[in-house]
């Protein structure tokens, strides 16, 4: 009687304990995501979420422009990397070449929760098919040290101030080129003559002086400003959340109307091994945990309505997202049809 208890009771205690260890979905043992992204997007505070969820890891390679993330993308042939995290001036050179596949929805839980003017996007849909899925945007930015630049700049203007000769850092990219388009009131900065270039390019020798250093990297840039090197920068919003995080006297600001900026996409490798997984990674940084992950870390906007929910009304509010209207203001990378144009110009800048 007293053996039929025990089994009884070692039966009842197993039923208590195996809905505790429900297995995870059935991956390879050796799963791994390969990614080629901007910084802070699969950073490890949201990035163990997913694992710990799914069993499988993401492996990502950080890149420092959108021509570094394209060469190395295309030079695999598009298997070295599962996922690309690009930006809306090389979405469709990505399409054109041919690297990656379109995108089905259907295999999206959380697809519908993507702001709806996002959802088949112009800088990620191409002959009517979405190959990409938006997941951030933002703003690039002037960030300065609070102490050594006192009045909150309100134009683009201060960079060129005689004081700050050796003090700042601009990005090493030629669409950088755009700004100061911009800068020099052109109406389209995406779309630039051989007359139009020279007069960029005029402008950037005047600015030169001031260039301390072209930076690559978020965490770079940061390093320039702790070390004292740069007191300026045009920089990009995780910049700024890096050095609040670590007490740096740091503001930032966005000169109304002479903004660019970028809108990023999800795109999978048409060659990808780990397709399924992919999705689900995909669909994890569409919810409000994933969301909420990226936002945290880099300080960009979100582009669901469950990342609304997930960071409240007075954040969403401060990160453009209950209205995009700062999303309507900025001019937004995308291809240029002359690049080769542009990073000949750029080149010879920073020589």
């Amino acid at each position: 009687m007293l053996h039929r208890f025990v089994i009884a009771l070692l039966a009842g205690l197993l039923g208590l304990v195996v809905p505790a260890l429900s297995p995870l979905p059935a991956h390879a043992a050796d799963c791994t995501l390969t990614a080629i992204v901007w910084e802070g997007y699969t950073d490890p505070s949201f990035e163990q979420v997913f694992e710990a969820q799914t069993g499988c890891a993401v492996k990502a390679t950080y890149a420092g422009s959108s021509d570094e993330m394209f060469a190395k993308f295309r030079a695999g042939g598009g298997r070295t990397y599962d996922l690309i995290s690009a930006s809306g001036d090389i979405t469709e050179r990505l399409y054109q070449a041919g690297l990656v596949r379109p995108i089905d929805a259907s295999k999206l839980e959380n697809f519908d929760s993507i702001f709806e003017s996002f959802q088949n996007g112009r800088w990620n849909t191409f002959d009517g098919k979405p190959y990409g899925v938006t997941f951030a945007w933002g703003p690039n930015v002037l960030v300065y040290n609070t102490q050594q630049v006192k009045t909150p700049p309100t134009s683009w203007d201060v960079l060129f101030d005689p004081q700050y000769a050796g003090k700042i850092a601009l990005p090493d990219n030629p669409m950088t080129l755009a700004d100061v388009a911009l800068w020099l009131d052109k109406s389209d900065p995406y779309n630039l003559t051989a007359d139009d270039l020279a007069e960029v390019k005029a402008k950037m020798l005047e600015l030169r002086p001031n260039i301390r250093k072209f930076w690559t990297t978020a965490g770079e840039l940061a390093n320039l400003f702790q070390s004292g090197e740069i007191v300026m920068a045009h920089a990009w919003p995780l910049t700024y959340t890096q050095l609040e995080s670590e007490g740096y006297p740091v503001g930032s600001v966005s000169p109304a109307g002479k903004l660019t900026g970028w809108t990023d996409s999800w795109m999978i490798s048409k060659r990808s091994r780990n397709v399924d997984i992919a999705y689900e990674w995909i669909d994890f940084l569409l919810s409000g945990e994933g969301q909420k992950g990226v936002m945290d870390v880099t300080g960009y906007s979100g582009a669901t309505t469950l990342g609304t929910e997930a960071i409240g009304a007075e954040k969403a509010h401060e990160l453009f997202m209950d209205n995009l209207s700062l999303h309507s203001q900025i001019n937004m990378w995308q291809s240029v049809a002359n690049y080769d144009d542009w990073v000949q110009v750029w080149n010879e800048i920073r020589s």
